[in-house]
């Protein structure tokens, strides 16, 4: 089959939306607020139970699997129907009024909430922070919104995503048919996923804290591109079965029984706080490595997948990922990840309200967060993604009427 025989098939559009995706954010969003809750408020020590704990960081593999699938799929989309790649001007304005705006206010908020004027009000905290720079310096990378180094790597990834959209549409094979489109797209997916976890473990090994490339080696897009790569290479798949593609007896299985993502991330999880002196890790729940780092990646996978694949959501695994409460914290997720750390931190020195205990300081925390990530969301996050889209939309036309022009 030819590629252009691929264009009369029935693709899902670009921007095909996946509901229960905003169940998967709402699941990464809890575990991080947990994973604060048990480091700040003291509750992590090295039993077993700590080492559970203090895995639940495992939210954010989720958010960047989750990022990889939901912005690579348009580009994948598009390149499966022999369509034009998404417009790089469009892409940057969504992307910018998705994070940025929302951002910038929580920082100001959080900044005074937490009395951090010194160092994020300054010119040089002002490029850092508001630049999304502060991952590359220790003495930045937690300050302001501590888990904002997060961002650094999304915004990174947003920047490189084109990049490597364009050496697909141009190097990957355009023709032989849609499976050896599939295969040159996951093949050179998995080449990346290989180069990621060279960097862990050839590269990032060469620097220790205090060398001025240890930041950089450490906590970086190359570092955690295996993860993106992995919500990428789901974004082909999906594309692939919605434009026809005959399904994997795997996936069929995967697809009638979702429970079996569960169990594998059960599964995944469990492995997290074994001691498995061969690798190194098991002594604390604060042993990193190379091992811990491509697990919680395959736990994003195996997460996100019963949100997207599968045409029904009935079953108490999608329904539990739809339930409203959960769909509706996802909605507001982004916010709430800016804003609960602040809070977790400032509500602890809350006296009489530290005494009452651990529980009383997450209660509180919880409550002031979501309070906080709906508002962020009803006032700045809704009315900036809908600005970007009216702006994506115009420079579109414009581009529009240029190659018209032309």
């Amino acid at each position: 089959m030819e590629v252009s025989e691929l264009a009369v098939e029935p693709v899902v559009p670009s921007h095909a939306r996946f509901p229960l995706i905003d169940g998967v954010r709402a699941i990464a969003a809890l575990t991080i607020f947990a994973f604060h809750i048990c480091f700040h408020l003291g509750l992590l020590s090295t039993d077993l139970l700590s080492r559970y704990l203090g895995n639940l960081n495992v939210g954010v593999p989720i958010f960047f699997v989750v990022s990889g699938f939901l912005i690579y799929r348009p580009f994948v989309a598009a390149r499966f129907a022999a369509a034009s790649a998404p417009e790089l001007a469009p892409y940057a304005l969504r992307r910018t009024f998705r994070i940025v705006p929302a951002y910038w206010i929580a920082l100001v908020i959080v900044t005074l909430i937490l009395g951090l004027e010194s160092t994020v009000l300054t010119p040089s905290g002002v490029i850092t922070y508001f630049g999304f720079l502060q991952a590359y310096d220790i003495s930045t990378v937690i300050g302001g919104i501590g888990q904002a180094w997060t961002l650094c790597i999304e915004v990174s990834f947003y920047v490189a995503l084109p990049i490597w959209a364009l050496f697909a549409r141009r190097a990957l094979p355009k023709s032989g048919g849609r499976r050896k489109m599939i295969s040159g797209e996951l093949w050179a997916l998995g080449a990346l996923f290989v180069a990621s976890f060279l960097w862990q473990l050839l590269i990032s090994p060469l620097f220790v804290p205090g060398d001025h490339g240890y930041l950089i080696a450490q906590i970086s897009l190359p570092a955690f591109a295996d993860q993106f790569a992995l919500g990428m290479a789901m974004a082909v798949v999906s594309v692939a079965v919605h434009s026809g593609a005959t399904k994997p007896r795997l996936l069929v299985l995967v697809e009638r029984n979702p429970w079996i993502w569960v169990v594998a991330a059960l599964v995944l999880y469990s492995l997290l706080g074994l001691k498995i002196g061969a690798l190194g890790i098991g002594a604390s729940w604060a042993d990193a490595g190379l091992f811990r780092h491509v697990v919680k990646g395959l736990i994003g996978v195996c997460v996100l997948a019963p949100a997207v694949f599968g045409a029904s959501l009935a079953g108490r695994v999608r329904g539990m990922l739809g339930w409203r409460p959960l769909m509706l914290l996802g909605l507001i997720s982004y916010s709430f990840y800016l804003y609960h750390l602040a809070f977790i931190l400032k509500l602890n020195e809350v006296v009489w309200l530290h005494d009452l205990g651990w529980g009383a300081v997450t209660i509180a925390a919880f409550a002031c967060s979501v309070a906080a990530a709906a508002l962020s969301y009803k006032f700045v996050e809704a009315p900036g993604i809908a600005l970007g889209r009216r702006l994506a939309k115009a420079a579109s036309a414009r581009l529009a009427r240029r190659r018209a022009s032309a």
